[in-house]
């Protein structure tokens, strides 16, 4: 029997307040989204947003704002996972993949350092899990994410709406594995 949208995982359940952290990894920008709340159909979005470098800067201070930033947000809310997207490898721009590495690492590291699991989700899973399809538009997962979360949801970048997705799937592998 498969779990219901209102079932909670044990460890979750004494906890009213569950948090998933999302992670759209990038050097250049990062998206971030933080979900909380009792059950899938009753999620609320405690923070959004996307974490910009300077391509002028040296990539150890980019990765300093990052981690910084993304620290902050595991002091501030309950997150008790972060769903991360994982990249296998970037074929297209095999330079920028390389440039994942350390951003992965930071939020890698993270997840070690707050105590909570790391959950690494493909592309082609958020897509399939959201819309039903791996091949949908980053317009059409936006478009059911606010079927899921509510219409006022406003999402300011595709890493935002990236990582979005990624928290609402992490939340749904942690309340029902």
């Amino acid at each position: 029997m498969s779990p219901s949208l209102h079932e909670v995982n044990p460890l979750l359940r004494n906890n009213p307040r569950h948090a998933v952290l999302g992670v759209d990894p990038g050097l250049a920008a990062t998206g971030f989204a933080v979900l909380e709340g009792p059950s899938l159909d009753r999620l609320r979005v405690l923070a959004q947003g996307t974490v910009r470098t300077e391509s002028t800067l040296p990539v150890s201070r980019r990765i300093g704002l990052l981690y910084d930033r993304l620290d902050g947000l595991l002091s501030e809310y309950p997150v008790k996972g972060i769903a991360l997207e994982d990249h296998f490898s970037r074929r297209a721009s095999p330079g920028a993949g390389l440039m994942l590495g350390p951003v992965v690492g930071i939020v890698a590291l993270l997840a070690d350092r707050h105590g909570v699991p790391l959950l690494p989700i493909s592309p082609r899973e958020l897509k399939h899990r959201i819309t039903g399809t791996g091949a949908a538009s980053k317009v059409a997962v936006q478009r059911a994410l606010a079927v899921w979360l509510g219409n006022g949801l406003r999402i300011g970048s595709t890493h935002e709406g990236d990582a979005m997705g990624l928290a609402f799937l992490g939340y749904s592998r942690m309340v029902a594995p």
